[in-house]
C-alpha cells in the first residue's frame, strides 16, 4: 500500500463540464466572469450553481460568479480582476474567442495569472456548427497565453491546476482546452481532486513566495504574492501606456525574455510534481505505446483516444507498431 501515490483523487462521474467547473474551478478560484456559449455554457452554469449554493472554495473563501454581456465584456472583467490580487476563471468557445481577441492580446503585459477555460468548437462559416474543432483556438494563438490541451475530461482538470499554477510563476495567462462536446458533455468516471492536494500543489493566491526570476525580482523585490496585486493603490505602478517603437519593441522583446521563456520548464517541473502526488503523469506531450514504435499519430484534443484505440488494433490484429 505504500505505494500508492498520496492524492489518488476521489471516484466521481462527471463529464467534462461538471469535472472542471464545478468540482475544480469552484473550488480553487474567487470568481468566475464568463458568457454563456455552446459548449462552455454549462461550465459557468455550473459556477454560478456552486456560488448560489454557498459553497466555499478550499481556501475557506466565498467566491463571485458574474454573467456578463456578451464574451468581450467577461473577458475584460476576468483580467481586470485576475490583476486585482484574484484567482479567476472564464468559461468559452467558438465565436467568444475571436469576438474576445483584443482582450487577450493585453492581458499577459498586464501581469494576469487568470486561466479561460475552452470548449473547443468550430467557428461559423457557411453553416453554424456547435460541436468540436480547433479554429476558435487557432484564432487566438498568438495572443501570448499558454495554451494546453486535455484528451478527456480527466487530464482538463488535472491541467487546469498544473496550468494555474505555471501561470501564477511565469505571470502569463492560460487557456485549458478540452474537445466541445466529444469531452465537455462525456460522462465517465473520474477523479477529483482532494482539498488537501489542492491546497498543497496550488496554494493560496495571497502566499507569499519568493520570485523565482531576475525579472520579477526588478519588479517586486525577493518576494511577491503569488496572485499579485497590478493594481494596488498603496503600491501603484504603470499598466498599458501608450509607447511609441522604440520603447514598445524594447517591451515585446524583454516579455519573451523574461516571463516567456521559463515556462516550459516550469510546465516540465509542475507536471512532474503532480505525478509525484497522484500517480497521474503526463508532460509536455502524453506518448502511448512510443518506446517501440514504428508509426507515430500526433493528435490534439479526443482524437488522441481514437489514436491509441486504433494503434492496439493494429498491433492486435496486424501486429503494426
Amino acid at each position: 500500500m505504500s505505494g500508492l501515490p498520496k492524492y489518488p483523487g476521489e471516484r466521481i462521474t462527471a463529464n467534462g463540464n461538471q469535472l472542471v467547473a464545478y468540482h475544480t474551478e469552484a473550488r480553487v478560484t474567487d470568481g468566475g466572469v464568463y458568457y454563456p456559449i455552446t459548449p462552455s455554457t454549462e461550465g459557468g452554469e455550473l459556477y454560478q450553481q456552486s456560488f448560489a449554493e454557498g459553497k466555499l472554495n478550499v481556501f475557506g473563501r466565498s467566491t463571485r460568479a458574474i454573467e456578463a454581456e456578451g464574451e468581450h465584456a467577461a473577458q475584460g472583467g476576468a483580467i481586470a480582476y485576475s490583476v486585482c490580487g484574484r484567482r479567476v476563471t472564464n468559461f468559452t468557445s467558438g465565436q467568444g474567442l475571436p469576438y474576445a481577441s483584443e482582450q487577450y492580446y493585453h492581458a499577459p503585459g498586464k501581469a494576469s495569472t487568470m486561466i479561460v477555460q475552452v470548449g473547443a468548437r468550430a467557428l461559423t462559416k457557411h453553416a453554424l456548427n456547435v460541436h468540436c474543432g480547433h479554429d476558435d483556438i487557432n484564432g487566438v494563438l498568438d495572443t501570448g497565453w499558454i495554451i494546453v490541451f486535455g484528451k478527456d475530461a480527466q487530464q482538463a482538470a488535472d491541467q487546469s491546476l498544473i496550468l494555474r499554477r505555471v501561470a501564477e510563476k511565469s505571470l502569463t495567462p492560460g487557456m485549458n482546452v478540452q474537445d466541445g462536446f466529444l469531452t465537455t458533455h462525456l460522462e465517465r468516471t473520474f477523479y477529483r481532486h482532494e482539498s488537501a492536494f489542492i491546497r498543497e500543489f496550488l496554494g493560496a493566491p495571497d502566499d507569499i513566495i519568493e520570485c523565482p526570476t531576475e525579472a520579477q525580482r526588478v519588479l517586486f523585490g525577493p518576494t511577491r504574492r503569488r496572485v499579485p496585486k497590478m493594481y494596488d493603490l498603496a503600491n501603484p505602478v504603470l499598466l498599458g501606456p501608450v509607447q511609441n517603437q522604440e520603447h514598445y519593441m524594447q517591451g515585446v522583446v524583454a516579455r519573451r525574455n523574461n516571463f516567456i521563456e521559463p515556462i516550459l520548464q516550469y510546465l516540465v517541473e509542475s507536471h512532474e510534481e503532480f505525478g509525484r502526488l497522484t500517480g497521474r503523469h503526463y508532460g509536455l506531450l502524453s506518448e502511448y505505446k512510443t518506446e517501440d514504435a514504428e508509426t507515430v499519430l500526433i493528435a490534439l484534443g479526443s482524437a488522441a483516444e481514437n489514436c491509441e484505440a486504433a494503434g492496439d488494433y493494429l498491433r492486435e490484429t496486424r501486429g503494426a507498431r
